[in-house]
Formats: C-alpha cells, structure tokens, sequence
C-alpha cells in the first residue's frame, strides 16, 4: 500500500507542479521581456485568428515552441536529475568514480555553459529560430539542456509536460497582457527548492483582457 501511495503521489505531484512552476518562470520572463511577449501574442493571432488556441495550433508555432525551450533552459523544473551510479570503478571525464559513489548532474550547469550557448544569462527565444543555436531537450543528439533527464531514465511525463506548457502558455498571452505589479516592481528570478525550483518571490502580475474590453486585474 505505501507503494502504491508513493506511485500515485509521484505522478500527481510530477504533472502538476513541474508544469505550474514552468509556467509562472515562463509568464515572467515574459513581463520581464514585453517584445517577446509581442512577438509571441502577434504569432498566435496570426496561427489561429479569433479562436481559441488548440493543441493542433501550437504545433504551427515555431516561436511559441523557442519561448517554452528557451524557458526549460533557463528555468529546468528541477535542479538535480535522477542519482546515477556505476557497477564497476570508472573514470568519467578525468575523474575516478568508486562504486559506493552518487553521481549527480546539476541541470543549471549544463544549460548555462557559456562553450554549449551564446550569452548563456540571457533570456532569447531567437537563439533556437532558424539559424541560431540548437538543443533537443531529451539528449538524443548531445546534451545541452536536460530539464526532463536524458536516456532509459527520462521523464516519463515529458510529452505531456511539454504539451500542457505549450497550450497553456498561449491560452494565457492569446487571453491576456501581462505586466508587472506593481508596475515599476523589477521582478525577482531568485530560485528556491520545495518539490520542484520555484520563484523565491511568488509572482504578482497585472493581467488585462485582449481586445480592448475589460479591467486590469492584479493578481
């Protein structure tokens, strides 16, 4: 029964605050860089008009799905993939690895090596348009990003992680503008560890409807 509950708890918890905590990162680097939040908005009105985003459309998207890369580059779900181990002693990258030895890989590391990206500290979605740099996020062709693991141990939940961050993210620049609140406040990208890596300071936004109709709402 406790394995059961253990498994149960993984899964709900797994799909639900890793894809809440990279999409809070991913609406303030967008208040934070208001012409990609431009740019975004003008792709999803021309992809779909006046309806409402479907799953089909994000796939018509390619700066929609640079600005989710570009956040699970900047912002992994967590910092610390799965512990690895080895069966023998072996030597990796000039270090000598016991076998009573924990292998850890600190995802930030990777994502923010100034020899695997250009202005590494920076948020831009442009990096991965056509022309610019690269990355596949499950490590298949080179590890330069793994917000979701790499290999016979990734996430299971990434295809659907990556789906529901797609469409929500849309959905929630097709309905609304963000900005700040209050208005002249610089947001905070601090970090802090609870199940996954949050925001140290909870995001306050100021959300006004699309379309010229409605009141800002401060949240």
């Amino acid at each position: 029964d406790a394995e059961l509950v253990s498994l149960c708890s993984e899964f709900l918890n797994g799909g639900t605050d890793t894809t809440a905590t990279a999409v809070e990162w991913g609406i303030a680097q967008l208040i934070a860089n208001p012409h990609v939040q431009k740019k975004l908005y003008e792709e999803i009105k021309r992809t779909v008009g006046e309806k409402k985003v479907d799953e089909k459309d994000v796939e018509k998207m390619p700066y929609l799905h640079a600005v989710v890369k570009e956040l699970l580059r900047k912002h992994p779900p967590t910092h610390f993939v799965l512990t690895h181990a080895v069966t023998e002693p072996t030597t990796l990258g000039g270090y000598d690895i016991p076998i009573d030895a924990s292998v850890e890989v600190y995802t930030p590391a990777i994502a923010g090596d100034p020899k695997n990206w250009s202005n590494p500290e920076k948020f831009d979605p442009e990096r991965f348009i056509s022309g610019g740099e690269e990355a596949d996020i499950t490590g298949v062709t080179g590890v330069k990003m793994m917000p979701f693991g790499v290999g016979r141990r990734i996430c299971p939940g990434l295809a659907m992680a990556t789906v529901h961050i797609h469409l929500m993210m849309a959905r929630m620049v097709q309905e609304f503008e963000w900005d700040a609140y209050p208005p002249e406040k610089k947001l905070d990208f601090t970090g802090k560890w609870e199940f996954t890596v949050v925001m140290k300071e909870s995001l306050r936004a100021t959300i006004k409807p699309r379309g010229g109709g409605g009141e800002k709402v401060h949240l």
